[in-house]
This record gives structure tokens, C-alpha cells and sequence, in this order.
């Protein structure tokens, strides 16, 4: 005797409609298949990995990172060193973030930082840097909806950043020992590194654009690994 047991759909998308009934699945391991979010976005096409950093060689260590804040070592809102942007109809969704990079502080109260934030009011018409490659997690399915940049030196429109996701400093502090000052002329080479997953789904409407930064008063060499979701608007509800 085989039994079909049902379960009730509770979203919006092109090919399920809430309120539909749909058959539920099991694993070849017999155990039904119940999956998170994010394997949810993967399985639908819907996510999509941006790496900055390039290997150059076949020795250790042989790796170009990009140096942060734009034209100099400080950031600059609208020199950011990732740019990902979806219009309207979308909902753009953080994912991951691993940031990795080091910088040399050499004087008192030296500070590197990494930022990660959302602008919650625009795609940017006009944005000048390179173009950043999006790899959708499912192989073969579909391009990223919208655009995406890496070392980004102009932005039409100032980002506004009204969201801070995620953010990591680090400053260098001279210390009195004897009376006398440390002396940190001679530099300590830092490593600064951010890694930052999402818990829980945070769909932001198009048009928005997530922005990384990292910097300092002194420069920042890193290396980076972004993942973000995007959906159709009407996959979700909005009220």
C-alpha cells in the first residue's frame, strides 16, 4: 500500500503559487528532504559567488589582492572595493562575506577597517571599475539580474549606507613602558579579516546595492568572497 502525503506551499514564485499542494520529497537515504534557505536559493538558481583577489603564479603566496579606499588608502562611500546593484522587481539578499587582508601600521593610532553595508534607495545609473563575475552556486542556471563591480573608483550617485551590516577595525596604540614611549616607526604588519554569514534572510528591494569597503589611514591589500541571493519580487510577500 502506497500512501501520498501533501504539503501546502507557502510562497510566491513563477512555477508555485501559495496555496498550492505539492508532493513532498525523500532523500535516496529515505529521510524527507527538508532543506535551509540558503541550499533553498542554491537548488533555485538563485545564488550567485563574486571573488576579488586573482592568482598570479604557481608559488605560495602568489596572489594579487586589491588594495582598499579607491584612489587612496582611506575609504571613500562612493569608492567601495565590491558594488553588487539589482533594480526594481528584485529583492537582493546577503548571504556571505570573507574578507581577508593585511596593512602595515607604522604610527601611533594607525586603523584599518573592512565595512559591509547596504544602500537601501538605488541602483547606481553610472558606476566606474571592473567588472566583478557572479558565479551562480547552481552551475549552468541563470546570470545575475543585475550588476556587480569590484575596486570601484566613481559612483554617479553617493551611496547612502543606510544599513551596516557587518564592519571589523583595528588600531594600532603605542604603549608607556619605563616613562617612555613604545617606537612603532619601524611598523607592525596586521592582518584584518572579517567573516560574516547570515542567519536569517534579509531581503532588501531593488533598487538597493551591497557595498564593501576596507581601508585605513594606512593601505589595506585583501581579498574577498561575496555571496548574495536575489529573487524576483513577486516570489515573496510583501505585506
Amino acid at each position: 500500500m502506497r500512501s501520498t502525503m501533501l504539503g501546502n506551499v507557502n510562497q510566491f514564485s513563477p512555477e508555485v503559487i501559495s496555496g498550492d499542494d505539492q508532493e513532498l520529497q525523500i532523500g535516496v537515504l529515505g529521510q524527507m528532504f527538508a532543506d535551509n534557505w540558503k541550499t533553498r536559493l542554491a537548488l533555485a538558481g538563485k545564488l550567485w559567488r563574486g571573488t576579488v583577489g586573482t592568482i598570479t603564479g604557481s608559488t605560495v603566496g602568489a596572489w594579487t589582492g586589491a588594495t582598499g579606499g579607491g584612489a587612496g588608502t582611506l575609504i571613500d562611500p562612493d569608492e567601495p572595493e565590491i558594488a553588487i546593484s539589482v533594480g526594481a522587481g528584485y529583492f537582493l539578499i546577503p548571504v556571505e562575506l570573507h574578507v581577508s587582508g593585511q596593512l602595515d601600521q607604522d604610527a601611533n593610532a594607525e586603523v584599518g577597517e573592512i565595512a559591509f553595508t547596504a544602500d537601501r534607495t538605488q541602483e547606481p545609473a553610472t558606476v566606474t571599475g571592473t567588472a566583478l563575475t557572479l558565479y551562480n552556486q547552481l552551475d549552468g542556471a541563470g546570470s545575475f539580474p543585475g550588476t556587480s563591480y569590484y575596486q570601484v573608483t566613481s559612483v554617479a550617485t553617493d551611496p547612502t549606507n543606510e544599513e551596516l551590516i557587518a564592519m571589523e577595525i583595528v588600531s594600532a596604540s603605542e604603549f608607556v613602558s619605563n616613562g617612555a614611549a613604545t617606537n612603532i616607526t619601524n611598523g607592525i604588519v596586521t592582518r584584518l579579516q572579517l567573516d560574516w554569514k547570515a542567519d536569517y534572510p534579509d531581503l532588501i528591494a531593488g533598487p538597493c546595492t551591497l557595498l564593501v569597503y576596507w581601508g585605513g589611514t594606512a593601505a589595506l591589500t585583501a581579498y574577498a568572497t561575496i555571496v548574495v541571493g536575489c529573487i524576483a519580487a513577486n516570489w515573496a510577500p510583501t505585506a
